[in-house]
């Protein structure tokens, strides 16, 4: 059985995870729902725009994510993204991939539901 405080803690977590997600779920909603033409021009020319600084910035054809995300304002994810995005649209090709060990916390969980969850 699980302690009092134990539960509080679980508790208090399952409703901040809740609450993430039916954040997501309606901010999702909202944009998909909001979207136009003219955004969707301008979330082409913003993604082609990031994807070229991204590619001005590994020559070579290597790169380091969180160099490249640090020097262009953006997280290692988003490069991860468009980089997928530009080897989905056939615009690169991506060869190889070397990764080393993560820290094991995920990257895209917020700092308030990680430290509910200690």
């Amino acid at each position: 059985m699980l302690e009092k405080d134990s539960l509080q803690t679980y508790l208090d977590t399952c409703r901040l995870v809740t609450a993430r997600l039916v954040e997501s779920i309606i901010r999702n909603n909202q944009w998909a729902l909001s979207t136009t033409p003219e955004m969707e021009e301008l979330f082409g020319q913003w993604r082609d725009i990031m994807a070229h600084q991204i590619l001005d910035h590994c020559p070579d054809g290597t790169l380091d994510p969180e160099a490249v995300a640090e020097a262009i304002g953006v997280t290692s994810s988003t490069v991860l993204s468009l980089l997928l995005s530009l080897h989905r649209s056939g615009e690169i090709t991506l060869r190889s991939i070397r990764f080393d060990r993560g820290p094991g916390t995920n990257r895209e969980i917020c700092d308030c539901l990680r430290d509910a969850s200690k």
